[in-house]
């Protein structure tokens, strides 16, 4: 079992393990579908407590998988996770975030990710984090640019959302 992290930031910004009693606060902000439609196919809509469940057991569990979640004065507001790699690509790790609807533009995710980029680079084996962002996820891209990623390169055509082909940006940040 995954130990229990807790990192704080600034303006009242925490991340944390998810624990099962947050299953009902995880289930009433990620059944959103403007949430969905930015993230893969494998993040259920509509998003029910089960939903919420499964996936706080499925980060209790997983050694390749850190995620949090993203707390505004107490209230669970998103998650964030980073997927670790492994094999050669063993020193990167893959940043994932969303954010409920009613806490966007307020500077929180910026600060999640400034978060969990500090605590991978001091605390993980990692010295690349990298996301992948649907080309017109501009919010997602401003939050990351912000937190000193840079954009890699773009793969045209490189995924396909709602039977619609889309341009997928590689962004990543390297350890200083």
């Amino acid at each position: 079992m995954e130990q229990q992290v807790e990192i704080t930031g600034r303006h009242g910004i925490a991340l944390r393990s998810l624990t099962p009693a947050d299953a009902a606060a995880l289930a009433a902000i990620a059944n959103d579908a403007s949430i969905v439609a930015f993230l893969r196919d494998v993040f259920p809509h509509p998003y029910t407590l089960a939903h919420a469940q499964e996936f706080i057991q499925i980060t209790l569990k997983d050694t390749h998988l850190q995620s949090w979640g993203i707390f505004e004065n107490n209230i669970l507001t998103g998650v964030i996770s980073l997927t670790l790699q492994n094999d050669i690509y063993r020193h990167s790790a893959e940043i994932g975030f969303w954010l409920g609807t009613a806490f966007r533009q307020r500077g929180i995710m910026t600060e999640a990710i400034a978060l969990t980029c500090q605590y991978a680079f001091s605390q993980l084996p990692v010295v690349r984090i990298f996301a992948h962002v649907f080309a017109h996820n501009q919010a997602s891209q401003k939050a990351l640019l912000k937190n000193g990623f840079i954009i890699e390169g773009i793969r045209k055509k490189g995924a396909v959302k709602n039977k619609v082909f889309i341009d997928d940006i590689l962004m990543a940040k390297i350890k200083s």
